[in-house]
């Protein structure tokens, strides 16, 4: 069975997160996707090999890719990638602004000679902006967009790199959307993906500070007893959106509406709330909220969390258990839904490579993992013959030049 996306192709010249989670998405609906990096590999490749067994996690960026070599540095490797670009669909790029356009291989050099080409680029700031010059990681965009002070970590590293992950998601629908486009007009076009666009769009928190003046503000902490920030992320936040702690762990629970609300007095022993006028409705519930986390913390610090996760579950009571990244990958949930899933890695001793599986699920054109991330030009005959038309010698040339 073919990919949704069978028959596009992808040129996909970006490293570390960002770009090469745009092209995985494509790959992975089928899309051929042609990984360009330098003789001696990306960065990425290169710390990976640096950490013990690690190198093959590059799978998860890169399974079914393939793998070209050159060196854009080299005039005769910008000039090959010249002549690759026109039998290409889509082309992704997030290395350091101007790059690009140092070699020829910018959007305005390339449309020239492949009009329908779709173009997409992936930077800290976005191009035409005063920031547009800056270098930018995961760190940076989760910085600039709030994301980190909305999550009340200013002071440490983000856990998840939402800042690449997310940007190069949202680069992947912004190909999809292209395409569509071209379909109906035959016209190529450039995506331009800004990392700090993509954390601010997230930002719930800063939109809502924009819909309030100051004064609605401390109108809004006065009739709840607390700023919206401090109700979702602080210590004393909001009793019924929050983990519990249990003897063995921590289990989210949410009880917003007053039928969730009811059932928890009834779960925790305590019927007699359910017309406690001091829990009447949400607001009153946020005001006396540290005797309603007193009342759970009791009622679950004896039980194991899968015991609590159980009887929630029975009364209807919307909650999850706190996975601790050793046990998500072994969630019965995911591994009914094919998220932990495994590639061939094609060694001698036929061992496995655990990976992630592909979060959509389509009917007709299911994605599929079909093969581990390449070595560093492995595929160079395959693709330089196919569409360049190079033979071997002329491959065995570039090399010894430092081309490929």
């Amino acid at each position: 069975m073919s990919g949704a996306l069978s028959g596009i192709r992808v040129l996909d010249f970006s490293m570390f997160l960002s770009g090469p989670r745009a092209s995985q998405i494509l790959a992975d609906l089928g899309a051929e996707v042609v990984k360009v990096e330098p003789p001696s590999g990306e960065t990425m490749r290169t710390w990976m090999m640096l950490i013990p067994k690690q190198e093959e996690s590059m799978t998860h960026w890169h399974r079914n890719k393939k793998a070209i070599s050159v060196e854009i540095r080299k005039p005769e490797g910008a000039e090959l990638m010249r002549k690759l670009v026109p039998h290409f669909d889509v082309l992704i790029e997030n290395l350091a602004p101007g790059t690009m356009d140092k070699y020829g291989l910018g959007y305005d050099e390339v449309k020239a000679i492949a009009p329908r080409l779709i173009y997409l680029t992936i930077s800290g700031f976005g191009k035409n902006s005063p920031n547009s010059h800056r270098v930018a990681f995961d760190i940076i965009a989760q910085a600039t967009g709030g994301i980190m002070a909305s999550q009340g970590v200013m002071n440490r590293s983000p856990g998840v790199f939402f800042g690449d992950l997310v940007s190069g998601a949202y680069g992947a629908i912004g190909i999809l959307a292209a395409l569509r486009h071209r379909d109906q007009t035959g016209e190529g076009q450039l995506i331009d993906i800004s990392m700090q666009d993509v954390m601010y769009f997230h930002n719930f928190r800063a939109f809502q500070l924009r819909m309030h003046k100051e004064g609605d503000r401390e109108e809004m902490t006065q009739a709840i007893g607390g700023t919206f920030e401090d109700l979702f992320t602080g210590e004393q936040g909001l009793p019924f959106w929050r983990p519990y702690p249990a003897k063995d762990g921590y289990v989210a629970v949410v009880f917003l509406t007053d039928r969730q609300w009811h059932e928890m007095c009834d779960i925790i022993g305590k019927p007699e709330y359910k017309t406690d006028p001091r829990f009447s409705n949400l607001i009153t519930r946020v005001k006396n909220r540290e005797l309603i986390r007193e009342e759970i913390n009791a009622w679950m610090s004896h039980k194991s969390a899968a015991e609590i996760d159980r009887i929630l579950d029975e009364h209807k009571i919307p909650c999850g258990r706190v996975l601790e990244t050793k046990d998500v990958n072994h969630d019965p949930n995911l591994v009914s839904r094919g998220m932990i899933a495994e590639v061939d890695a094609q060694a001698p001793d036929g061992h496995k490579i655990p990976l992630p599986g592909f979060p959509i699920n389509l009917e007709k054109s299911p994605a599929m993992i079909r093969t581990r991330a390449p070595n560093v030009g492995e595929h160079n005959l395959e693709i330089y013959g196919e569409y360049l038309g190079l033979t071997g010698e002329d491959l065995s040339k570039l090399k010894a030049k430092g081309v490929i």
